[in-house]
């Protein structure tokens, strides 16, 4: 980019010799334009568009609970298998069959609140498409 002179036949520079130290620039001199009431406005082309941002969500949650889904019914599993063994001396059978239980209702949990969150976006945006409608 190259670099402008300055001198007293530019307008701008006019204006900022004669303003004085604290006053604001008028929106005509600083180059400022006003859109018009016709004018479409433009995007921001450094935003992210509203589809990508959502689909960038979706994945997010999706590696969440992909995440959760593998580690938290281990966790289920040995810790229910520790509590029976250390606190309640169940051996054997029962002690095998409470763990899986848990680690089955663990899992089961994760997709209950999987499918809950994918129900609550569509109706976050049934709501927000109803706004748009109503403006």
């Amino acid at each position: 980019m190259g670099r402008r002179k300055k001198g007293t036949n530019n307008p701008v520079d006019q204006e900022r010799q004669a303003r004085a130290p604290g006053e604001t620039v008028p929106a005509s001199v600083s180059g400022v334009r006003e859109p018009a009431a016709n004018e479409q406005e433009v995007e921001d082309p450094y935003t992210i568009p509203f589809h990508s941002r959502q689909a960038a969500f979706a994945i997010l949650w999706l590696l969440v609970y992909s995440f959760a889904m593998f580690t938290l019914p281990f966790g289920a599993f040995y810790g229910t298998r520790h509590v029976l063994t250390e606190h309640f001396q169940i051996e054997g059978f029962h002690n095998t069959c409470g763990s899986v239980l848990a680690a089955v209702m663990t899992v089961n949990v994760i997709i209950m609140l999987y499918a809950f969150r994918g129900f609550r976006e569509v109706e976050e945006e049934d709501r927000e498409r109803s706004k748009r409608k109503s403006n």
